[in-house]
């Protein structure tokens, strides 16, 4: 594996960068390395609820089929490996140019590309509902002219199940978990711990649910720890900065462990901790590539010491799928969102994580 020096490190990460599945900055890095295949659980059960269309509805050929893929954004590693898996899957099940679009996390772009795609007579559009309430109403409209919805990575909130027919993203609020059964294991007894969370997008929400409740239990079952609320950054790099630094403050040296639910959160909160010569460790969220070539780093890797790691790939491989199955039996089987486990990455594994 290389090895790079901090300050290259750094230099890379203080470039501006995006949580997948929400935010106003985005990383401009390659794609994230390759994650191990991830299976693939049923959802909880308001995912058994019925889909749109939910009878038998047209087949088609998928070699005649004309699909639309809309991502958060393509100055994103995490949205770039999600195309590459749209890509490869399209090409494998021989489904023609698939029409892969940038909404730059608005959702009145996302809505004139849905729009358009309807004018333009598409099949079927895929998104990323970043912006759900926004786009909503486009997909109506989608649907009124029989164009099928999909959505991946990011989906609309429960009331709206019958808008799209498939959902294909990571099992985030279990991501939350694996964060926060690492860092109750590993936190010193008496020590304080916290989350800089993204409270404005659903994935996120349950990023920082799971990482909780599950602090929380250890806490009620034994495990002397305190911990603090979570606070918004607004998935801003700088706003993790100040964050961190007023907690450093705050806490000093009883803050043992921070959960930063997305990687540019962590890049923010890492600055910090350096600056200060703080022994805060930090447990992230996405393991792109930067994130992991900090856990695989002699000296950055004893403060960045885990990630939890989607799998954009699969996730772009998953919801084509989900589409070639509709239009080659006129249905999805079983659940309507299939949620992919995520992994945690230390310095024990981070190389399978690195190109």
């Amino acid at each position: 594996m290389k090895q790079k020096l901090v300050a290259a490190l750094l230099a890379v990460a203080m470039v501006a960068t995006l949580a997948a599945c929400g935010g106003k900055s985005a990383e401009t890095e390659a794609p994230a390395a390759d994650t191990p295949a991830a299976e693939t659980e049923a959802e909880t059960p308001e995912a058994d609820a019925p889909a749109a269309d939910a009878e038998a509805g047209e087949t088609k050929d998928l070699s005649e089929l004309k699909l639309a893929f809309i991502v958060g954004t393509e100055n994103d590693a995490f949205y770039q490996s999600v195309e590459a898996g749209i890509v490869a899957k399209c090409e494998e099940l021989g489904i023609p140019n698939p029409t892969l679009a940038d909404q730059q996390l608005d959702g009145s772009i996302c809505t004139d590309l849905i729009n358009n795609y309807v004018a333009a007579e598409y099949d079927a559009i895929a998104l990323s509902a970043n912006d759900p309430a926004g786009t909503i109403p486009a997909m109506q409209a989608a649907n009124t002219e029989g164009v099928k919805m999909f959505t991946f990575d990011c989906t609309v909130d429960d009331q709206y199940l019958d808008q799209y027919l498939a959902f294909v993203g990571s099992n985030n609020y279990a991501g939350g978990v694996t964060a926060g059964e690492y860092i109750a294991e590993h936190a010193p007894e008496g020590s304080t711990v916290g989350c800089i969370t993204y409270a404005s997008a659903q994935s996120t929400q349950d990023r920082q649910a799971g990482f909780e409740e599950t602090i929380q239990a250890a806490i009620d079952g034994g495990k002397d720890l305190t911990l603090i609320e979570s606070q918004d950054a607004d998935n801003d790099q700088s706003k993790a900065a100040d964050i961190m630094q007023n907690l450093i403050t705050q806490y000093g040296e009883d803050l043992s462990y921070i959960f930063v639910v997305g990687d540019p959160t962590g890049y923010g909160a890492l600055a910090s901790i350096q600056s200060a010569g703080a022994s805060t460790k930090i447990v992230g969220f996405d393991a792109g590539e930067t994130a992991c070539q900090y856990i695989a780093d002699p000296e950055v890797g004893k403060i960045w010491e885990a990630e939890v790691a989607q799998d954009p790939e699969g996730i772009g491989a998953g919801i084509v799928e989900k589409m070639a199955e509709y239009f080659t039996t006129g249905a999805i089987a079983g659940d309507q969102k299939s949620l992919i486990e995520c992994k945690l990455v230390t310095a024990d594994n981070v190389a399978d994580y690195l190109k």
